[in-house]
């Protein structure tokens, strides 16, 4: 099957960064032949993963940044906010890293789906859509050259 190659709307759905992504890659994808007008829920997926996966960098940033103007060593104060104590005293991940990480994951599985990785390039194609004549209806005459136009050769 190959699809008209297009840019969808947008949902109305889409975060700010979402919006962003969105933005950005479209026209790319269009300009690789790899976008449709089928690929607007796919392509929102991958926006909004992409756009939390942005807010939650820079909300972790944010926490860093803020230790680090009280005073703290910056690489404390990524340790810190990278991790929690438990009730039991253990040290474990932070709810952010664990996003984090988890929005990580969930972005490359769809940067595969539209081979926006290095190892996902070789098994996307391009749509070669070519838009179908219909019957009864014929295609644009040739315009006949004009002024000294006419005696040129096209075929030189």
């Amino acid at each position: 099957m190959n699809p008209r190659i297009e840019i969808p709307s947008p949902p109305k759905h889409l975060g700010i960064e979402a919006r962003k992504e969105w933005k950005r890659i479209t026209p790319l994808l269009e300009e690789l032949g790899l976008i449709s007008g089928l690929d607007r829920s796919a392509l929102a997926l991958y926006c909004q993963a992409a756009g939390r996966l942005a807010e939650l960098e820079t909300s972790f940033n944010g926490k860093v940044q803020a230790k680090v103007d009280a005073g703290m060593d910056y690489a404390d104060a990524v340790y810190e906010v990278s991790h929690s104590i438990t009730p039991s005293g253990y040290a474990q991940q932070s709810v952010i890293v664990q996003l984090i990480k988890s929005q990580r994951e969930q972005l490359n599985r769809y940067l595969m789906h539209f081979g926006l990785s290095p190892a996902a390039r070789g098994r996307v194609q391009a749509s070669n859509y070519v838009q179908p004549t219909l019957p009864g209806i014929e295609e644009k005459p040739q315009a006949k050259p004009a002024g000294f136009a006419m005696f040129t050769n096209p075929n030189r």
